[in-house]
């Protein structure tokens, strides 16, 4: 049952990515798109650009050895139109657009990235069959090879972009820490690409934390310790990265309020960096206002696609 379940949603992507990279019959009309009940949902993604609201539906994406794989990029192709309305019903999600051109989407995504105000998100997430979100088991981040490699993979933009980001005025000694440290490679990039910084991170996996301190542990200090838990990991960074404040990891109400208590370990005019390989779950602008953030910026761009994605940059405010 599974696999049939695994082929029938396969088949529906694949489909998806065919009607959406195709030019529309009647550009400017109201169309409807919808999404029925099941994993698809979460893949429904708002951009606000400009004051305006554009929804789109990200699909699988093939890797440069054309297999189908999630990704947090979103390309312009992914976009249906400018909102009208949405609704639910029996079918699923109704979803009320106006069409638009291939080339109006590009300049869509162009514009995004020049205005400040700009944000993608994802209103559903992912949920169980009674409705609660779902939450992938502890045991599923217990490190494997093959897990380690889909993770380091499908993060290789953010990576790089961080890196470049930080780069650009971070300043020798800062301490920078990553809660949810997972394999390590994002890390030990950062140390690599700033050495005069002093990298940590940690992670409640044991065997996460031990692949990590074999791999990188000359570059990285290594915590095994749980984010969530009482007493905090570092009482004070320089930059804080949160990237597993995410739909699949755990729950919107809890990523909210680990983000409120993470917080409070950045020092005044430190930076905290948000992203993630799911959807970002806490409402960002909110938090900013409620944690005494700056919001710098939400999105960012790889520069060869011009894919879009949720890179979340805040500075904390100073008394």
């Amino acid at each position: 049952m599974r696999e049939q379940t695994t082929r029938q949603r396969l088949r529906r992507e694949l489909g998806l990515e065919r009607i959406l990279r195709t030019e529309p019959v009647a550009p400017g009309s109201w169309e409807r798109f919808v999404e029925p009940l099941g994993a698809g949902l979460n893949q429904i993604f708002i951009l606000r650009c400009r004051g305006r609201d554009w929804v789109g539906r990200k699909t699988l994406q093939r890797d440069e050895r054309e297999r189908l794989r999630s990704d947090s990029r979103i390309g312009s192709w992914m976009l249906l139109g400018p909102l009208g309305q949405f609704h639910w019903g029996d079918e699923g999600l109704l979803l009320d657009y106006h069409a638009i051109r291939r080339n109006d989407k590009v300049t869509v995504f162009v514009d995004a990235l020049e205005d400040p105000h700009s944000e993608i998100h994802f209103p559903f997430p992912a949920l169980e069959r009674d409705g609660r979100e779902f939450v992938c088991p502890q045991d599923h981040w217990a490190f494997t090879d093959a897990l380690a490699r889909e993770l380091d993979d499908g993060e290789a933009h953010l990576r790089h972009h961080c890196c470049r980001l930080l780069r650009s005025w971070l300043k020798p000694g800062a301490i920078i820490h990553d809660p949810a440290c997972s394999t390590g490679t994002f890390i030990h990039h950062l140390a690599q690409a700033l050495p005069g910084s002093h990298c940590i991170g940690s992670d409640r996996s044991p065997s996460m934390i031990e692949a990590a301190r074999s791999r990188y542990g000359r570059s990285v200090e290594f915590r095994l310790a749980d984010a969530a838990s009482a007493e905090l990991v570092v009482d004070h960074c320089d930059v804080l990265v949160l990237r597993f404040l995410n739909a699949e990891v755990m729950t919107r109400a809890e990523a909210e309020r680990l983000l409120r208590r993470l917080v409070s370990t950045l020092v005044p005019g430190g930076r905290l960096i948000v992203f993630g390989h799911t959807p970002v779950l806490p409402a960002m602008r909110y938090l900013a206002q409620q944690c005494a953030l700056t919001l710098v910026s939400s999105l960012a761009s790889c520069g060869i696609t011009g894919q879009l994605f949720q890179f979340y940059v805040l500075t904390r405010d100073t008394p």
